[in-house]
């Protein structure tokens, strides 16, 4: 297949705009990109997807979602033990209605991948093949798991652990490209934290990442001292909510290059850089934050690392495929946006458009591992009206559950 004639931005740490091009696909991986016309006439008999000069450039990657709660929306869930209720209120079927729904909304911003943090007590032998089952469906790249909480009983804990090295084990055996599992654990106290990396990091050995979502509260100045439950020889972690952790904590997972992950458009403590930082939903929309305020060159840069290279990179290590970057040999993971600015689109000006118009541009295309999942902005495998309509009657169901 020929995707163009169209503008390319290339994505990854040093981003190129490239004009009046194409890209060949092959199978689920880029081939060529060149000029359109050439390409034409290279290959006159391969499909072409006509993107009638539109911006082509890689899709997001969202490193912590909670695509279960989705059915949420509405409800104003704050307290922890509000979301513990919501999670425990949670059917297999509903599992499946409210992810589905969360990656039709991400895809429709442009999400292509999405690492998934979920729990859900009453069908935790059912849950993460539910998270799996709905990502083929709508055709986007998930890696998910059953996070074991500092809340839970050891042998619940031991449970959870179980259950995601299981699936791990089962993914890895289909060999399903676009589907990953790994282990979670969600702490509130550093002391939890020892315990839970303790018995995670043993679990996963060198085979599986760890995935944490950090619940803290302390002030930056805590002391941070178990440098013994990261081993070195481990594969590197993804830790959501980064602006919660102490600062010997992170710089201990910065040494092991773990990735570090925040919500939001800003929300940072003071200790964090910017652009150490990738971006996760949490329970929130399923879209990439887009900056608001008066441009800044420095924030506009450190924004379009957050969203294009550190979350990628992590993302690539763990599914084996150069995420975040459109280039021959990488995964063909990109999206399309209907925008024709009425100025210069080069290198020199790509973060001042990605601050002011690009990340604002809808979503008309979209193709992950070669397949096009969305054309002409209507999604290819689902019917989104179904979806909704399914959701809400979930939704209804949990609600009244929760009284």
């Amino acid at each position: 297949m020929i995707i163009g004639p169209c503008t390319v931005v290339t994505g990854g740490p040093e981003p190129k705009v490239v004009e009046h091009a194409g890209i060949r696909v092959v199978g689920s991986h880029i081939a060529q990109i060149a000029p359109a016309g050439d390409l034409g006439r290279a290959y006159p008999d391969e499909t072409l997807w006509p993107a009638r000069g539109r911006v082509v450039m890689p899709g997001f990657v969202n490193t912590h979602a909670h695509l279960a709660r989705h059915l949420a929306r509405g409800l104003g869930l704050r307290e922890p033990a509000e979301w513990r209720a919501y999670d425990r209120a949670l059917s297999a079927e509903d599992v499946k209605q409210a992810v589905t729904a969360a990656l039709v909304e991400g895809l429709r911003h442009g999400v292509t991948t999405v690492v998934d943090f979920h729990r859900s007590g009453a069908c935790l032998d059912l849950s993460l093949s539910e998270v799996m089952g709905a990502a083929h469906q709508v055709g986007v790249r998930v890696a998910t798991c059953y996070g074991a909480s500092e809340d839970d009983t050891p042998l619940e804990r031991r449970n959870a652990i179980d259950e995601s090295v299981g699936f791990a084990k089962e993914l890895a055996r289909k060999r399903q490209g676009r589907q990953r599992g790994m282990l979670g654990v969600h702490a509130t106290t550093l002391k939890g934290i020892e315990t839970l990396l303790a018995e995670a990091m043993e679990a996963a050995g060198r085979n599986y990442a760890v995935h944490v979502d950090l619940a803290l509260d302390l002030t930056p100045a805590e002391r941070w001292g178990r440098h013994d439950v990261l081993p070195a020889d481990a594969l590197p972690a993804l830790w959501a909510h980064a602006e919660r952790a102490p600062r010997d904590l992170l710089g201990a997972v910065r040494d092991r290059g773990d990735a570090l992950s925040a919500s939001g458009a800003s929300a940072t403590a003071a200790q964090l850089r910017e652009s150490d930082l990738a971006w996760g939903s949490d329970e929130g929309v399923n879209a990439p934050p887009i900056p608001e305020g008066a441009f800044a060159p420095r924030t506009s840069e450190a924004h379009y690392r957050r969203l294009f290279v550190n979350g990628a990179r992590w993302a690539a290590d763990h599914f084996g495929e150069e995420l975040g970057v459109l280039a021959p040999g990488a995964p063909a993971d990109l999206i399309m946006l209907d925008y024709h600015p009425a100025t210069e689109l080069s290198n020199h000006t790509i973060m001042q458009h990605l601050w002011s118009g690009l990340l604002r541009s809808r979503v008309t295309g979209a193709m992950v591992a070669g397949n096009v999942v969305m054309d002409n902005g209507l999604l290819v495998k689902v019917d989104e009206r179904k979806v909704a309509a399914n959701a809400r009657e979930c939704a209804a169901r949990v609600w009244k559950r929760l009284g």
